[in-house]
């Protein structure tokens, strides 16, 4: 895909991209939706181009562009904030850190980060304490009380811990959840290995506010992502397919994502790989004009890591078999794709996955450690039972009706204003069951 702003660089990588998306195709076959797709870029708009605000001139000040995500919205809430969910040793994670910490101070906005594992408070660098303040929260995972557990059904099935422990999702679901009991309207997630990119337009102060300003005026988009280049952002069978000849583009994730904070937002499941998918497929479904809901800006760099290690094979199976189906579905049939989530269609969905497996092994035969993670990920199937695909895609769907409780519990206790460091300590006490505020 190929994404240009005003007076920048562009970045090319397979196909163009533009405000203009696409309606579904025309009652297309039902088992095309089957099959491994290199790219979704029909269901991704651009914050550039026709149909959108015209950047400034170079050198205007920042609120030429946009709003601030920190700016007080009337009432008395701010706008938004940015949420960094990190487990890895500060050595690590500092730069991306302050890449974070930067964006914060200059959108004048809280800093939510989200710790566990090997990332501990006592630990946090202290420059980056001092260049924000008070506008820093840490939040240890560990220490939230388990009655801000959202409840969803589909974080105990089977296949969502199939092979993987991960924490991302629940740490993402407590940021989104932190928006809605502030009163944000918008909310940043960043990982914490992301930086900008040198040569185009990229995430920046003065691009997140032009982002900013799209959303506010467009309010069909629900979400703007930068997507992962250089070590680009794909699974293991991504990052293997260019090695066997085989094309793949990039779709954004949540490693660089401004979601809308609403009452319908959607969620992360937890534990399963694609967890951003997942959550935006969800966005798509439910947004009043889904082919207008996704939205990229320009690149962003994240840092590598090794790329074919088959534990992250074997880890990834069950949430690429889910992530690439459910989003070529929504793809080809929009919304109506929950009727089609069968056995079926799981049996011809793990069939050409495995093919592809197979293809790829063929193709890159004197690459030892590509064919031991596509080996790895091809033997996970025998532990992926088709109705077990069916009943995880089904609770995951109805998971929103919970969740959705959530966001409207969470909504009415924001009419009780606090500072962000109060709410974020209500977290690590216990609270009432969510329920909706008519009951």
């Amino acid at each position: 895909m190929t994404f240009m702003s005003p007076a920048s660089t562009p970045w090319t990588h397979t196909q163009p991209c533009s405000p203009a998306v696409p309606g579904p195709t025309t009652a297309p076959a039902p088992d095309r939706a089957a099959d491994y797709r290199a790219s979704h870029s029909s269901l991704l708009g651009s914050i550039y181009g026709p149909g959108r605000p015209v950047l400034p001139p170079e050198g205007s000040e920042l609120g030429a562009y946009g709003p601030r995500l920190g700016e007080r919205l009337p009432g008395g809430p701010r706008r938004g904030g940015i949420v960094v969910p990190t487990c890895r040793d500060f050595l690590t994670t500092k730069p991306g850190l302050i890449f974070a910490a930067e964006l914060a101070q200059a959108h004048d906005c809280y800093l939510f980060v989200v710790l566990s594992r090997d990332a501990r408070a006592p630990e946090f660098p202290a420059s980056i304490r001092e260049m924000l303040g008070e506008a820093l929260i840490l939040i240890e995972l560990d220490e939230v009380h388990a009655d801000w557990g959202p409840g969803l059904e589909s974080s105990q099935d089977p296949l969502s811990a199939l092979h993987r422990v991960n924490d991302v999702g629940r740490k993402r679901n407590l940021g989104l959840m932190l928006g809605q009991r502030l009163g944000w309207e918008f909310l940043l997630f960043l990982d914490d290995d992301i930086s900008p990119h040198e040569r185009v337009s990229t995430l920046d102060e003065k691009h997140l506010a032009h982002a900013l300003r799209v959303m506010t005026l467009d309010d069909d988009l629900q979400a703007v992502g930068w997507p992962l280049v250089g070590f680009d952002d794909n699974s293991v069978v991504g990052h293997a397919r260019p090695l066997a000849d085989l094309p793949q583009d990039i779709f954004i994730s949540s490693g660089a994502l401004l979601l809308r904070c609403t009452q319908q937002m959607a969620y992360f499941p937890e534990n399963v790989y694609n967890e951003d998918w997942l959550l935006m497929i969800m966005l798509l479904a439910r947004s009043g004009n889904y082919q207008r809901a996704l939205a990229a800006g320009g690149p962003v760099r994240q840092q590598e890591y090794d790329a074919f290690c088959p534990v992250r094979a074997r880890s990834e199976e069950v949430g690429e078999i889910l992530g690439e189906g459910l989003m070529n579905l929504v793809e080809d049939h929009g919304p109506g794709f929950v009727s089609l989530m069968s056995n079926r269609f799981w049996k011809r969905v793990k069939a050409g996955r495995r093919t592809l497996l197979r293809t790829i092994m063929e193709r890159v035969a004197d690459r030892e450690r590509v064919v031991d993670c596509m080996n790895t990920a091809l033997q996970t199937h025998g532990d992926i039972p088709l109705p077990g695909l069916t009943k995880y895609a089904r609770t995951w769907w109805q998971d929103h009706e919970q969740w959705e409780l959530v966001l409207v519990s969470l909504q009415s206790e924001a009419r009780d204003r606090r500072p962000e460091p109060e709410i974020a300590k209500l977290l690590m006490s216990p609270r009432a069951p969510w329920q909706s505020p008519s009951n």
